[in-house]
């Protein structure tokens, strides 16, 4: 039954079909185009990554009463301004470029109380994703592809640095641009085995990456080919069936499911 909604879910969609809803809550929305994405090989889109972090988010926070991993939308790296080819044109952020990253008023918490907090990127057709822990000053890069390492990307992650450590001080007021440097480490973690599941690895840091070693001498296991397709699977179909997603009985019924899945 969940193979059959894990194709209604990830078929081709028509196209008057594209922009019909497959997941509604918490403010997110994902069609059939962004369902496409997840796929057996698709590449993940950025609306996946959204929802996903989201979703995530809200879960911890009714599960525990507080969010301790907050997910930036992949928009926090658009608005990076990354590509600074010139460094008198460089702009230091101020408190206006992200408050609607950073504010507890817009969030509901403080994310500088946070133990994690993740920027999935998306950097020449590739995702990874930056982890800070802001207690000791860490930005934790994890790429899935960190053997093919090129100046362009050690640039991005210098640039990431510097982003984080200007963000430490707008999260902090007492602290200064001098004492507010950050450490960057480039995570050990396993290789992706293709060219097209970068996306999925970047949504498993964001579940479960603490820097805890528990793989041996990793911090993230090995996955093999099957487990990446029931990542996948157990993902949308999940978003799908959760109870607070208001198409939920609409998209099971359209798939022949209802009654049978819930």
């Amino acid at each position: 039954m969940l193979n059959k909604l894990y194709y209604f879910c990830t078929r081709r969609p028509k196209a008057h079909e594209e922009l019909s809803v497959l997941v509604s809550m918490f403010g997110v929305y994902l069609n059939r185009k962004d369902g496409y994405t997840m796929k057996p090989k698709g590449w993940v889109n950025d609306m996946v990554i959204l929802a996903a972090g989201k979703i995530m988010m809200e879960e911890e926070k009714a599960t525990n009463g507080v969010v301790t991993r907050h997910m930036f939308s992949p928009q926090f790296v658009v608005i990076c301004d990354l590509n600074q080819s010139n460094e008198d044109s460089y702009k230091p952020w101020c408190i206006e470029d992200v408050s609607l990253f950073i504010l507890p008023s817009k969030l509901g918490y403080d994310i500088n109380q946070c133990k994690l907090i993740f920027a999935p990127t998306l950097f020449e057709e590739h995702w990874s994703c930056y982890a800070f822990e802001p207690k000791d000053k860490i930005l934790y890069v994890l790429d899935s592809m960190h053997d093919k390492f090129s100046t362009r990307k050690k640039n991005l992650d210098d640039a990431m640095k510097r982003r984080f450590e200007e963000l430490l001080v707008l999260m902090n007021p007492g602290l200064t641009k001098e004492n507010a440097s950050i450490t960057l480490l480039r995570v050990d973690v396993p290789r992706q085995q293709n060219i097209h599941d970068c996306g999925i690895y970047v949504l498993k840091y964001m579940e479960i990456w603490d820097g805890s070693i528990k793989w041996q001498d990793k911090t993230m296991p090995d996955y093999q080919r099957k487990e990446i397709l029931k990542f996948r699977q157990s993902l949308i179909c999940g978003w799908v069936q959760h109870p607070k997603n208001e198409v939920r009985e609409e998209l099971l019924k359209a798939a022949g499911l209802w009654g049978k899945l819930c």
